[in-house]
């Protein structure tokens, strides 16, 4: 049967029987998809180590009846500074957090995977927070959730009153349309960075119609 070359980042795996795992992958040629890995939980398995949470791969699949089946897999990027960090770790799986929840399967978006390997990479050599909340207002424009560009009618922004109303609202807008390289180089103090996150998070527990798991852990850090 003919197989398929895919990169991708692993979002999310749970355990299946005895040695096997599914794998929730956000690819860059089709978007979110399940993949099946047979045997990665045996010690003797050679693709374990390339398969783990947040490792950027390039894999070798083909389909089967039910799921696609993983035959190989080699890591592009495991990211290994985020993860070595607990607050750099939790901030890296809330974003394929966001990316799990907010995507459907199946659905392409290689501006999405491009922005999603711009924000996990720029965080393991600058850690900013302000590059999270530029993914977070990215991952809700680009997939049709709102905007946050002051031209565009009907969009209603929950911000404080003393939270700088102007301010928080053409940061938003810098946030979604800015490149990368111009959103490091934005400088913003405390309240500022308490106001944008709590916009976003208000926002963003309205879409998913709850709250995430990642952003409770946050809360404890």
């Amino acid at each position: 049967m003919q197989g398929v070359r895919l990169e991708g980042i692993i979002l999310k795996r749970r355990n299946l029987g005895e040695a096997d795992r599914i794998l929730t992958v956000f690819t860059y040629q089709k978007g979110k998809i399940s993949i099946l890995a047979k045997g990665v939980r045996r010690i003797t398995s050679r693709r374990s180590g390339n398969v783990e949470l947040l490792n950027r791969v390039s894999m070798y699949l083909h389909q089967a009846k039910t799921f696609l089946i993983l035959t190989e897999a080699s890591s592009l990027d495991t990211y290994q500074k985020l993860k070595e960090d607990l607050t750099l770790s939790t901030y890296a799986f809330h974003i394929v957090e966001l990316v799990d929840k907010l995507t459907a399967e199946n659905q392409e978006s290689r501006i999405l995977y491009e922005d999603l390997v711009n924000v996990l990479q720029r965080l393991s050599r600058n850690p900013r927070q302000i590059l999270v909340r530029a993914f977070e207002v990215k991952i809700l424009s680009l997939l049709g959730f709102m905007t946050f560009r002051s031209s565009t009618p009907g969009v209603s922004i929950q911000i404080h009153p003393r939270g700088g109303h102007t301010n928080i609202r053409d940061l938003l807008e810098k946030l979604e349309v800015l490149p990368w390289d111009e959103i490091e180089k934005i400088k913003i103090g405390e309240k500022q960075a308490l106001e944008l996150e709590r916009v976003l998070r208000y926002h963003i527990e309205r879409v998913i119609e709850g709250r995430l798991k990642s952003r409770q852990l946050l809360r404890k850090l």
